[in-house]
């Protein structure tokens, strides 16, 4: 039966993920200046259009451990909304990687997540560039929630990016949008998280228009093709997600769902484990069933196979995260720590609006 494996000390407190590129601000929440270049490959651009985001903005927010293990797909991991990427993911997903061997990457896009996704979008580019080029090996990527929807725009519009990919796990996805998060009902859950006690009257943040089923973003990044380029795709859902709907009969959060594409595995994780109890935070944060089928998808040829995984009779016998460890305290005083560093940069800019953002020029005619 497959155990997964006793936590480390945090990677962040150990000073393991450095920054790949400059100083501080932008979309950062981490330190280190050990920069990534001058590597043996690079993806061709050319078609690609440009970046409005600066260089530096971009490379501040990318950080990575050592890269130390060629035999295996550097991982990219992309955090949700109203979080970053350390405090997503410094807890387990890092830890559990880099034990099993992987090297690590974290982007943290800006002001967690509020701002328009195309904008997002040029950070999760970037990321495939600089490891990519670093490395010469194609990216895992494995996100979660809008970490799982919003780099299928960096896939569909950034042909560069199809290059560098070999597998995007998608975790909770609201891929075609989602039910709950109609902009106004979806901008009162977030209040409490982001510590604000209202929004002004018919202003919601950019990026939650983006998340509406009948939305221009949404249209575009499924327009033509869900599933762009020569990577394997596995997305994971689940039946409790009070955000991310509907799950069942046609989920949204499944890609190509009943096309028999290979390349793509649509795992709803009741299917594998009757009643298994996994919301829209845990099953992209501890959940360990996600995590077993994740690690299938980007250590095998192929999406994520739930047979080749063990089965239902040796994954529905997972062990859950020990949360006495999570709490233990120095896990406890290295996310304070964390937190404390974001919280002194101040509020996210919420970056307020009346109506979704228009498209970008590029994918115009793609909402047609």
């Amino acid at each position: 039966m497959l155990r997964i494996a006793r936590l480390l000390p945090a990677l962040m407190g150990a000073g393991l993920l450095v920054a790949c590129g400059g100083g501080g601000g932008g979309g950062s929440d981490s330190s280190g200046t050990v920069p990534v270049g001058g590597g043996p490959s690079s993806v061709d651009t050319r078609n690609d259009p440009a970046l409005r985001t600066t260089q530096a903005e971009l490379d501040d927010a990318l950080h990575c451990t050592p890269f130390a293990n060629p035999d295996k797909p550097p991982v990219l991991l992309i955090h949700g909304t109203t979080v970053t990427g350390t405090e997503q993911y410094t807890a387990f997903y890092t830890p559990q990687l880099v034990s099993l061997g992987f090297d690590v990457c974290i982007v943290t896009y800006p002001d967690r997540g509020l701002i328009d996704q195309q904008i997002s979008a040029e950070y999760v580019v970037n990321a495939l560039r600089r490891i990519y080029n670093e490395t010469g090996r194609k990216v895992a990527m494995i996100g979660h929630s809008q970490g799982a929807s919003m780099p299928r725009w960096a896939l569909r519009f950034f042909p560069s990016t199809r290059q560098a990919v070999a597998d995007f796990v998608l975790i909770a996805g609201p891929n075609h949008g989602t039910t709950v998060s109609l902009p106004a009902a979806i901008a009162e859950q977030l209040l409490d998280v982001l510590g604000l006690a209202s929004l002004p009257v018919g202003l919601v943040p950019e990026a939650l228009y983006q998340f509406a089923p009948g939305s221009d973003f949404v249209a575009a990044v499924n327009s033509e093709d869900e599933t762009p380029g020569a990577v394997d795709y596995t997305s994971l859902y689940t039946l409790f997600d009070e955000l991310v709907q509907p799950a069942a009969p046609t989920p949204t959060a499944a890609l190509d769902f009943g096309q028999d594409n290979p390349r793509v595995s649509n795992i709803l994780l009741q299917d594998v484990c009757p009643g298994h109890l996994a919301e829209h935070f845990s099953i992209g944060t501890t959940d360990t069933l996600a995590f077993a089928l994740a690690l299938d998808a980007i250590s095998n040829p192929g999406p994520a196979d739930v047979t080749r995984a063990g089965g239902s009779s040796q994954l529905c016998g997972l062990l859950p995260v020990n949360l006495a460890e999570l709490t233990m305290p120095q896990r406890a005083a290295d996310l304070l720590t964390i937190v404390a560093s974001t919280v002194g940069n101040g509020l996210p800019d919420p970056h307020l609006a009346n109506a979704e953002p228009p498209l970008m020029d590029y994918a115009q005619d793609a909402a047609d």
